[in-house]
């Protein structure tokens, strides 16, 4: 299916089933948050504050989704959630296609523009990474590997894109802080449904990672 327009006005998508783990209270900085166990890892989801006020019990599941807010300053991102459903108490407790969600962890996909894409060889090892711009950042995957760099097109050209998600913990500004940051994991060409050229819009430089 091709790329639409008002695609190109989102912001990348994600969701996942996973179980409640603890409420992180907001600061300055950041929003409040919920803590899940997805399968994969554990992951703080944006929350309001009356949500924080009264969270779930621990262990409840909940199918949660939303979109991917980019964090400039650090080339990190934020899951901010626009929906939350409780689903019940066990992983036994889903049905079949609720089961297929929950095993593929959390996905995140959008769609983007090819900004940049470059190899370079050294020591004998190959070195490739790539510039995606999408809705509100734009950013340089480094690292690559052969398969995935492989399907990426020329620049200019659109991609539909998923995104891993990798949590660390780094001291910023003197603070031990969860910093929640993407990976590529797939990028293919698509048409834009209006037959449009790709255009170049105003974002900040690319954050590296």
């Amino acid at each position: 299916m091709a790329i639409e327009p008002k695609e190109l006005m989102q912001a990348p998508r994600f969701e996942g089933i996973g179980s409640f783990v603890s409420c992180r209270p907001g600061n300055e900085e950041w929003k409040p948050s919920f803590v899940f166990e997805f399968l994969g890892g554990q992951m703080s989801v944006e929350v309001e504050e009356s949500e924080a006020a009264n969270p779930p019990t621990v262990g409840a599941l909940f199918a949660v989704g939303g979109h991917v807010r980019y964090n400039n300053r650090y080339g990190s991102v934020s899951l901010v959630s626009t929906v939350k459903k409780q689903l019940g108490a066990t992983v036994e407790s889903l049905s079949p296609d609720q089961m297929e969600q929950f095993l593929r962890g959390v996905r995140v996909w959008g769609v983007g523009i090819v900004h940049a894409r470059t190899t370079s060889t050294m020591n004998r090892t190959t070195y490739s990474k790539a510039t995606l711009k999408w809705h509100g950042a734009t950013h340089e995957f480094r690292m690559l590997p052969p398969e995935v760099y492989g399907k990426i097109p020329s620049v200019g050209r659109y991609v539909r894109f998923e995104l891993g998600i990798s949590v660390r913990e780094e001291r910023i500004e003197g603070r031990l802080t969860t910093v929640t940051y993407p990976s590529l994991k797939s990028a293919a060409f698509d048409d834009l449904a209006t037959g449009s050229v790709a255009a170049k819009p105003a974002v900040p430089p690319p954050s590296k990672t």
